[in-house]
């Protein structure tokens, strides 16, 4: 009976024995990370369009700064317009003895009285295309000053509480390339005026952005190329490169060359495509993505397929398990181009 009792206990010893001994190598294989199972899941080669971009910063503003400065004679200053206004063709641009001075758009400035006694010329022209523009009939649009020139400008100083002279004089209108937006004004109301004197700071309507481009990074400025621009909302709008600076210019020093920790950048302008994106916005430090090369219509699957392969290059772990070398091309936006080894719709293997 006694003997019986033993062997009972010895199986049931070693059965007890044998079961920690599983448990604990369960509990070792749990715990060895090299036996851990990795989640994938699958996804489909696909054609898509992929893009090499660089981002640059860019400041939003104005086009073609300049200085408004008083174009006739003396005068006591009276007025001047609210800075951020826009100032356009046939409104007063500043007021001088309370009497307004008006913008006319032009290239060639008013240098001398227009009326009926002054030779053919093309200020006349100009002027003549404003009157048009403006809604008033100068007769024949041409290089003389008519009656029917000066009919028209009387009707346009009738119009604005001017005294109907007929006559243009530098004393009551002011000649610049485009309607303007008003800046920082550098005189004040009250300023006996001087011929050429300074009024406001000034710049064109259109908007634009400018990015100081590092000279390595030229080749992503291409003339009419489109880039993406993040608003400092996080709004993205769209944006066309206008204009690449042929010379880079010198910052950090004085331009000669005394500051070796100077840079080189070259301007680059872009317009936006849509302006209305910007409209609350009159000056904004801007985000530009550029695109250095675009791959259309290529294979690709995500970057986090990719295998590298101890010999060097890449594979990529087909659905199942098998190993597929791929020569890879572009890499953008967390996408490889797939040159050869793989077909559209294949199914590879990703981390989920």
């Amino acid at each position: 009976m006694k003997r019986r009792l033993m062997v009972l206990a010895t199986v049931v010893v070693v059965a007890a024995s044998g079961f920690f001994v599983a448990a604990y190598a369960m509990r070792d294989e749990a715990e060895d990370p090299a036996t851990e199972e990795t989640n994938t899941a699958t996804v489909a080669v696909e054609r898509r369009t992929l893009k090499d971009t660089e981002t640059v910063s860019g400041e939003l503003g104005y086009d073609d700064a300049f200085t408004l400065s008083a174009s006739g004679g003396g005068g006591l200053l009276t007025w001047l317009p609210v800075e951020g206004t826009l100032v356009r063709r046939g409104r007063a641009a500043y007021k001088v003895n309370d009497e307004p001075v008006v913008l006319l758009l032009g290239r060639l400035p008013l240098y001398r009285t227009l009326d009926d006694s002054v030779d053919d010329g093309a200020d006349v022209k100009q002027l003549e295309r404003n009157l048009v523009a403006l809604g008033y009939d100068p007769g024949t649009v041409d290089e003389t000053f008519t009656g029917y020139t000066e009919s028209a400008v009387e009707e346009l100083q009738e119009d604005l509480g001017m005294e109907e002279t007929g006559r243009v004089t530098a004393d009551s209108f002011t000649v610049v390339p485009d309607e303007l937006r008003v800046g920082t004004p550098s005189a004040t109301v009250g300023t006996q005026l001087q011929p050429g004197m300074a009024l406001y700071a000034a710049t064109g309507t259109q908007r634009l952005i400018s990015v100081d481009l590092d000279p390595v990074e030229e080749e992503l400025a291409v003339k009419g190329a489109k880039a993406s621009v993040t608003l400092p909302n996080g709004r993205t709008t769209r944006a066309t490169i206008a204009s690449v600076g042929t010379v880079a210019t010198a910052t950090g020093d004085e331009g000669d060359g005394s500051d070796p920790s100077a840079s080189s950048t070259i301007p680059v302008t872009l317009t936006l495509d849509e302006p209305k994106d910007v409209a609350r916005l009159s000056a904004a430090p801007v985000t530009v993505d550029l695109t250095r090369t675009t791959r259309k219509n290529v294979l690709a699957v995500p970057v986090t397929s990719l295998v590298a392969l101890a010999e060097g290059g890449f594979a990529v772990r087909r659905d199942g398990g098998a190993l597929a070398a791929v020569e890879t091309g572009l890499y953008a936006d967390g996408f490889v181009e797939i040159v050869s080894g793989l077909a559209e719709g294949d199914l590879v293997e990703v981390p989920s």
